[in-house]
C-alpha cells in the first residue's frame, strides 16, 4: 500500500489506502505519550539534531499523570513507527488529517433567505413535518436495506462512483469503502452537485432583527458559539470590490453575530483564484446570524483555505479557546464542519482528549455519564459527504452530535449515514453570506457580491447547532445547552430517518 501525496496539499498530506480503511495523515508526524518519545528516538536512531522535534499537543496543559500527548515531528515513516509501537501495546497514532465537508465549491445563483429558511422561495418541508401525508419513500425505506428511489435506482447500470468518491464534492480518500456490507452499498448515495453559486439578487425582505426572529422571543442571554473553520470575513468586501446593496446586507447581517474572529483568507497562494475552502467559515457565520439571532459567534481559523486541518491542530485550538480555570465555559456550543476517516477506525486521540477535558470540567456531578443532557458544552460535527456509513470523526464521538444532510425531497444523495449520525438538516443549495470578490477575482467566470449557494453536510451541522442555540436562548438559558439539544433531538414524536437521526427543520 503506497502513500500518495496529492495536490493541492503536496507536502502536508499523505494518504494510506486499502479496501476499507483509507485515511489521510501528516507526513513525518506521530502522536504519542511523552513517555514514548525516547523509545521512538532510540528505535529510529534519531535526535533533535536529526530533525526530531517534540511539540505539546495541548500547549503545555498536562495530564494529571504528567504523561501528556505530544506530536513528534521528523519521523521518516510514521505509519511503520505507529504499527511497531502498537505491537508493543504503546498508544500511538499518525496525526490524522481532516477535511471540510462542503460538496464541491461555492457558486452563484439563488437569493438570500431573509427571516427565514435556508431554502429560498419557501420552506423545505411545508406543513411542519418533512413529508406530510405519507412516508418519503412509498414501498420502501430510504436506507439501509432498501433503494433510495422507489421503482428504480438513482443511477441505472451501476453506482455513481464505484470504488471511490468524487473529489471535489467529497472527502478525497482514494480506494473507497467496500467491506462493511452496507445495504445499499457504501458509495450508493455519493454524487456530484454544484458547489456554492453566486447570487446578485437583493433580499426580498429587509433582514431586520424582528424578521429574523421569526419564531419566538429571546428570553435569555446570548448563546456563545465557537466555529472551528476557515475564519470569517466580517467586512465581506475584498480589495478591489466596491460595496453594493446586496453585499451591504450581508455585511450588516454578519455584524449582528460575529465576535472577534480570525480573517477568512480567500486566496492563500496569491494566484487570484478562489481557494477550494475559502469563504467556508464566512458562509457558516451567516447561517448562525440568520437562524439564531442573538447568538454570538467566534469563527476561529483552524482550517486552511484549501480545506485541511489535523488532529493535533484542532485539539490545541480547542484548549486554547477554553479557559478551564473559569467557573463558566468560554463557549456554549462548538461547531465543527470538518472530519475524516482514521487508521483502524479509531477516534483521533488528541481531539478525543480535548473534548473529554472540556466536557469533564463543566459536567454535572454524575461522573462518567455520556448522556447529552449532562453536557454543559455541546459539540456538533458534520457527518461528511462520501455517501458511506463508515464512521467519520469527530462526528462519530458519542459526546458529539453528528449531522447528515437533507435535500428538498429527502436524504441528500451525498450524505454519510449510520447509527453514529444523530440528526439531519437541510444541506442542498443553502444560501448564506460570502465574499464580495470584486472584478479581478473570479471563479470560472462567476462573481460573488456578498451571497452564495453551497451544498454539503458542512452547512447541515451549523443549522442544527443554530437551532440548539436558538432554543436555549428562547428558553431563557434554562438548564444547559445540552438540555436544549436533548429537547430538540430526543423527544418522542419527532420525525426520524433510519441512519440519519432526528429531522431538524425550520419550517
Amino acid at each position: 500500500m503506497a502513500d500518495m501525496p496529492v495536490t493541492p496539499w503536496d507536502d502536508r498530506v499523505q494518504f494510506r489506502s486499502n479496501d476499507a480503511e483509507s485515511f489521510a495523515y501528516r507526513p513525518n508526524q506521530v502522536i504519542v505519550r511523552r513517555s514514548s518519545v525516547d523509545l521512538i528516538a532510540r528505535r529510529l536512531g534519531l535526535t533533535a539534531k536529526d530533525g526530531l522535534v517534540v511539540d505539546d499537543v495541548f500547549g503545555g496543559i498536562e495530564e494529571p499523570s504528567g504523561d501528556d500527548l505530544v506530536v513528534v515531528r521528523g519521523v521518516p515513516d510514521p505509519i511503520a513507527v505507529v504499527d511497531e509501537l502498537r505491537r508493543d501495546d504503546i498508544e500511538a497514532q499518525p496525526n490524522h488529517v481532516l477535511f471540510v465537508h462542503p460538496h464541491a465549491s461555492p457558486s452563484p445563483g439563488g437569493t438570500p433567505y431573509p427571516g427565514g429558511t435556508p431554502y429560498p422561495g419557501g420552506t423545505p418541508y411545508p406543513g411542519g413535518t418533512p413529508y406530510p401525508g405519507g412516508t418519503p419513500y412509498p414501498g420502501g425505506t430510504p436506507y439501509p436495506g432498501g433503494t433510495p428511489y422507489p421503482g428504480g435506482t438513482p443511477y441505472p447500470g451501476g453506482t455513481p462512483y464505484p470504488g471511490g468518491t468524487p473529489y471535489p464534492g467529497g472527502t478525497p480518500y482514494p480506494g473507497g469503502h467496500s467491506s462493511c456490507g452496507c445495504q445499499p452499498p457504501c458509495g450508493w448515495w455519493t454524487g456530484q452537485v454544484e458547489g456554492p453559486r453566486f447570487t446578485s439578487a437583493m433580499p426580498s425582505v429587509a433582514l431586520s432583527h424582528d424578521e429574523r426572529s421569526h419564531r419566538k422571543a429571546i428570553k435569555g442571554t446570548a448563546c456563545k458559539v465557537l466555529v472551528l473553520d476557515t475564519g470569517a470575513w466580517p467586512d465581506i468586501v475584498c480589495a478591489g470590490a466596491s460595496i453594493n446593496p446586496a453585499a451591504q446586507a450581508a455585511k450588516d447581517l454578519l455584524a449582528t453575530c460575529l465576535m472577534a474572529s480570525d480573517p477568512d483568507d480567500w486566496d492563500g497562494d496569491d494566484n487570484r483564484v478562489l481557494d477550494p475552502a475559502a469563504g467556508h467559515g464566512t458562509f457558516i457565520a451567516g447561517i448562525f446570524a440568520n437562524l439564531a439571532p442573538g447568538a454570538k459567534v467566534d469563527c476561529e481559523r483552524a482550517i486552511s483555505s484549501y480545506g485541511d486541518t489535523d488532529d493535533a491542530t484542532i485539539a490545541r485550538i480547542l484548549l486554547d479557546k477554553f479557559d478551564l480555570d473559569a467557573e463558566e465555559p468560554s463557549y456554549d456550543i462548538v461547531t465543527m464542519s470538518f472530519g475524516g476517516f482514521c487508521d483502524e477506525n479509531d477516534p483521533p486521540v488528541a481531539i478525543a482528549h480535548a473534548i473529554a477535558k472540556i466536557q469533564a470540567r463543566y459536567a454535572r456531578p454524575e461522573p462518567g455519564s455520556d448522556d447529552l443532557i449532562q453536557q454543559r458544552v455541546v459539540f456538533v460535527a458534520s457527518a461528511g459527504n462520501d455517501g458511506v456509513c463508515r464512521p467519520t470523526w469527530p462526528a462519530s464521538f458519542e459526546n458529539v452530535i453528528g449531522v447528515g444532510a437533507l435535500g428538498p425531497d429527502g436524504p441528500a444523495w451525498f450524505t454519510n449515514y449510520g447509527p453514529w449520525v444523530n440528526a439531519c438538516a437541510p444541506g442542498v443549495d443553502i444560501v448564506s453570506t460570502f465574499f464580495d470578490l470584486g472584478p479581478e477575482a473570479r471563479l470560472d467566470g462567476d462573481h460573488f457580491d456578498g451571497w452564495a449557494k453551497w451544498s454539503g453536510t458542512s452547512f447541515s451541522g451549523p443549522i442544527v447547532a443554530a437551532q440548539i442555540a436558538w432554543e436555549w436562548m428562547c428558553r431563557g438559558n434554562e438548564g444547559r445547552p445540552g438540555d436544549a439539544a436533548s429537547w430538540l433531538l430526543d423527544r418522542p414524536g419527532h420525525y426520524r430517518f433510519p441512519g440519519l437521526g432526528t429531522v431538524v427543520n425550520f419550517a
